[in-house]
């Protein structure tokens, strides 16, 4: 049997017609060579009768998270799954692995993509930096203005050109763009205006973009480890860090640090994506399957991810944590210079412009 990358979830979504299925990305090519799953050919002659066996054809995929059997992913997988399977009259099927059963870290998972271990994974784009410096466009804070700019954007021309950058450098194939929640800045005292964060020690993702913005704005940046974060914030290692609602709330961050604070200053981008040794090896129908219930598991995924923010920020507060909005102009408008320099360097000025044209849309 060959694996796959797949999804599925509950109830029938409009499929977003302009969602981009492209080849795309893979750093170590000679690894993706070995093939995570098998078709059964048996000379052309696969009965599919004896135990462990499968029709001629048939494939199995293996998605796999680190997050739980609950998250916005495990939701995307699901639907994949219900979608490709109904589509394909069950030669393509999905097993869905949670909770790190893989892989406890995305680093990991990523990897199994590349050893065979795993079909299909949703994972943040900084694992293509190193290979295809282009994907960084979208770590920049303060890109997106609302969670419709940032639709727009990934699932038009800045998504496709980017996606195409991928594909011509990797040997990945990217089903569609997933989101991780709107990150904010909690502490111990609330931030209010950009002055707030001066002399912060904020614990901060490792991009120098990201780190670049939050060193104009007065901070610290920071780096510790997620696994280790309650324990630093607990004993004030740090003054703060920056994540959505759904992590902080899942991590129970708020029990040590109840300042949550409205900085919106990132709707993150994730990308959810096979190989291209896996998609190859399926047929014309089974190819059309992947694409219909991959545009489906992108829906769901975004869907439940902005379900579980807002039951995430409710439970907050009945837990006593204090959220409070920020004026976020002036934060856009110190870090803009960052931004510009950061495009520059990338060489992506027109994709940066196509980016505040569709935000004066919205």
């Amino acid at each position: 049997m060959l694996r796959k990358l797949i999804s599925n979830h509950k109830g029938d979504e409009n499929v977003h017609n302009n969602l981009l299925k492209v080849s795309v990305f893979g750093f170590l090519a000679s690894i993706l060579l070995v093939g995570c799953g098998e078709i059964d050919t048996d000379n052309g002659e696969g009965t599919g009768d004896e135990e462990g066996e499968t029709a001629e054809g048939d494939v199995n995929l293996i998605a796999a998270t680190q997050l739980d059997a609950e998250s916005a992913f495990a939701e995307g997988f699901a639907r994949f799954q219900e979608v490709v399977e109904e589509e394909s009259d069950g030669s393509v099927t999905v097993e869905i692995h949670t909770d790190g059963a893989l892989g406890g870290n995305e680093d990991e998972l990523v990897q199994g993509l590349e050893t065979g271990n795993v079909d299909l994974v949703a994972a943040s784009p900084g694992f293509m930096t190193q290979t295809v410096e282009e994907v960084d466009f979208f770590a920049m804070p303060y890109l997106f203005e609302s969670t419709e700019h940032w639709e727009s954007v990934v699932d038009g021309e800045v998504g496709e050109t980017i996606a195409n950058e991928i594909e011509d450098n990797t040997n990945f194939n990217i089903l569609g763009y997933w989101s991780a929640g709107v990150r904010n800045v909690y502490g111990f005292e609330p931030v209010e205006t950009p002055e707030d964060l001066e002399g912060l020690e904020l614990r901060s993702q490792d991009s120098t973009v990201v780190q670049n913005t939050w060193n104009a704005l007065g901070a610290q940046p920071s780096s510790v480890a997620w696994d280790e974060m309650y324990q630093a914030l607990q004993n004030q290692v740090v003054d703060a860090s920056e994540n959505d609602f759904t992590n902080i709330y899942q991590e129970s961050h708020h029990e040590v640090a109840s300042y949550i604070s409205e900085t919106e200053h990132d709707y993150t981008t994730r990308l959810f994506f096979t190989a291209d040794r896996i998609y190859d090896n399926l047929n014309e129908e089974q190819q059309e399957a992947v694409e219909l219930a991959a545009e489906e598991a992108t829906i769901a995924a975004r869907e439940a991810d902005e379900e579980l923010a807002e039951e995430s920020r409710e439970a907050l507060l009945e837990d006593g944590a204090e959220i409070n909005e920020v004026d976020t102009e002036p934060f856009m408008e110190i870090t803009e210079p960052v931004r510009e320099e950061a495009v520059e360097d990338l060489g992506m000025e027109d994709l940066y412009q196509e980016v505040l044209d569709l935000a004066e849309e919205q």
